[in-house]
C-alpha cells in the first residue's frame, strides 16, 4: 500500500488537473454561447440569399455568370477547418479523415488538389499524415470577421474566374444540434453546386409555386446575380466556420466535463485510500503504545 504522504501527494495532483479542466470547460461554454447567440442571425441570413439563390437558378432564361460555368482545368481545391486548441477529443481526426478521401479520389482521377487550412491544430495531424498543405492562412480569426471572410472569398473566386480552379469545397465540423456534429464537406464553387448544396442541408429554400417570371425584378438580375453570388458564397464560407467554431467548442466542453467527473471519482477513491491508510498507521502507532507499555509493566 502507497505512503499516506504518495497518496496526498497524487491526490493533490488529480485535484490540480481537475481545476484546470473545469476551467476549460467554463471558457469552451461561455465561448459557445457567445457563437450560438450569433448563429440564429447568420443562418436566417444565409437561407434567405439561398432562396434568393434558387428563384434566379430556376429562371426559364439561363443566367449567364462566370461563377456559373464549369471550368475544366483539371484541378480542385478544399479548405479544411480544425480545431484552434486542444483537448477536444477526435475532432481533428474526423475532419482529417474527410480531408483524406477528397485526397483519394483526386489521386483516383488524376487530378491534383490543393488543401489549404487555417492556422489550427489540424495542420500539423495533415502534415504528420503526409497530405501536402499548399497554403496556411494565419490571418483568420477563428470566427472570421466580415473583412477576412472577404478576402479568403476572393481569393477562390479570382481563381475560378481566371480558370485555374474547377471545384472549391470546405470541409468542416457541421454543427446540428447540441448532441449532433459531423465532419461534412461544402462545395462553394461552382456556384450552381453550392446552391444544390443548400437545397439538400435545411428547411426547403422555395416551397411555393411561383417562379422568377413572375416577380417584378429591380434592379434587374444580369445587375443583381454578381452581388448575389458574391454574398451568399461569403455567408457560406462564414457559416462553415461558425459551425466549426460551434462544434469544436461543444466537443471540448463534453471533454472536459468527462475529464473533469474522471478526476472528481478519482479523488473519492483517493481519498478513501487516504483514510484506510491513515487508519492503518494510527492503528499500527497505538499497537507500539500499547506494546511498549506491557513491555515495561
Amino acid at each position: 500500500m502507497a505512503s499516506t504522504r504518495q497518496i496526498l501527494k497524487r491526490r493533490n495532483a488529480v485535484g490540480s488537473i481537475a481545476r484546470v479542466t473545469r476551467t476549460l470547460e467554463m471558457i469552451s461554454t461561455a465561448r459557445y454561447k457567445k457563437y450560438s447567440g450569433k448563429r440564429p442571425a447568420i443562418v436566417d441570413f444565409h437561407d434567405a440569399l439561398t432562396t434568393a439563390a434558387v428563384l434566379l437558378s430556376t429562371a426559364p432564361k439561363p443566367i449567364d455568370h462566370p461563377l456559373l460555368r464549369e471550368n475544366r482545368a483539371g484541378r480542385r481545391a478544399i479548405v479544411a477547418i480544425g480545431s484552434r486548441k486542444g483537448l477536444c477529443g477526435s475532432y481533428n481526426v474526423q475532419v482529417s479523415r474527410l480531408v483524406h478521401v477528397h485526397v483519394r479520389q483526386a489521386e483516383s482521377r488524376g487530378e491534383p488538389l490543393d488543401v489549404y487550412t487555417p492556422e489550427c491544430r489540424l495542420e500539423g495531424l495533415l502534415r504528420y499524415q503526409g497530405v501536402p498543405i499548399q497554403e496556411v492562412f494565419a490571418d483568420l480569426d477563428e470566427l472570421p470577421t466580415s473583412e477576412q471572410t472577404t478576402r479568403l472569398a476572393d481569393h477562390f473566386v479570382g481563381r475560378y474566374r481566371a480558370g485555374e480552379l474547377d471545384q472549391l469545397g470546405i470541409v468542416y465540423m457541421r454543427y446540428f444540434s447540441t448532441s449532433s456534429r459531423k465532419a461534412q464537406t461544402m462545395t462553394i464553387l461552382p456556384f450552381g453546386d453550392l446552391v444544390d448544396d443548400l437545397v439538400t442541408r435545411a428547411k426547403v429554400a422555395w416551397p411555393w409555386p411561383l417562379a422568377l417570371e413572375d416577380f417584378e425584378v429591380s434592379p434587374p438580375v444580369d445587375e443583381m446575380i454578381e452581388e448575389l453570388v458574391r454574398r451568399l458564397i461569403h455567408y457560406s464560407i462564414l457559416n462553415c466556420f461558425l459551425d466549426a467554431a460551434l462544434s469544436e467548442h461543444l466537443a471540448r466542453m463534453v471533454a472536459m466535463r468527462n475529464a473533469t467527473e474522471s478526476a472528481d471519482e478519482m479523488i473519492k477513491d483517493l481519498t478513501g485510500e487516504y483514510n484506510r491508510a491513515r487508519q492503518a498507521q494510527i492503528t499500527a502507532e497505538l499497537l507500539d503504545i500499547v506494546s511498549g507499555s506491557e513491555a515495561m509493566a
